[in-house]
């Protein structure tokens, strides 16, 4: 059976046997549930973690970091698999230069799913007619989307801002509109600060 119910009932007997220390008993658990649900990454990330914790693995390390990658290619867009995948890279294969960069894939969907997240709260906020907060919620977004953008604009060093706003603490900040957020953040702060030059 592969309804999200029976995966429910598995992963909470997963995490019972994980909290009581019985890996054995979880590894068993979560092979039985990635034969119902190959294409789940939380599933691989769960099992390579699990590998690693028996006292005798049957499985070896070349599976572990095998059965990451699958869980970073299911879900590119999301920061666990990445995160988990840099670790093990760190940790067991002492490769940094090959961690940093898994690290840093993962610290960047990350800070796209949160960027994601405080547009949309600012946008439920303006119409709960919660402006201070809608607008901590939309600076902390441009803070996030330039830091997300910094790489580029290393490369084009001596670009011009596409504005200026002063944050919470009275200091003026300078921004740039770009990447996949740039028309949500752009409508927010027509409607957050309507006479703003841009």
């Amino acid at each position: 059976m592969t309804s999200t119910r029976s995966l429910n009932q598995g992963l909470a007997k997963v995490s019972h046997h994980w909290r009581d220390h019985k890996y054995d008993l979880a590894l068993a658990a979560v092979d039985e549930l990635r034969r119902s649900w190959p294409g789940n990454a939380r599933l691989h990330i769960l099992w390579a973690s699990l590998v690693q914790l028996q006292d005798h693995p049957s499985d070896s390390l070349e599976d572990v970091k095998r059965a990451l990658q699958r869980a970073v290619e299911l879900e590119k867009d999301a920061p666990a698999g990445a995160i988990e995948l840099g670790h093990f890279l760190d940790a067991v294969e002492d490769d940094p230069e090959a961690a940093c960069k898994a690290f840093s894939e993962g610290i960047s969907a990350g800070r796209r799913l949160l960027i994601d997240g405080l547009l949309g709260q600012a946008r439920a906020l303006l119409q709960l007619e919660k402006r201070d907060e809608a607008l901590q919620c939309l600076m902390e977004a441009l803070y996030l989307a330039n830091a997300d953008l910094s790489t580029e604009r290393s490369k084009a060093a001596n670009e011009n801002p596409d504005f200026l706003i002063r944050d919470p603490t009275g200091r003026m900040q300078a921004f740039q509109l770009k990447g996949p957020f740039a028309m949500r953040i752009e409508d927010l702060l027509e409607e957050l600060l309507p006479k703003r030059s841009a």
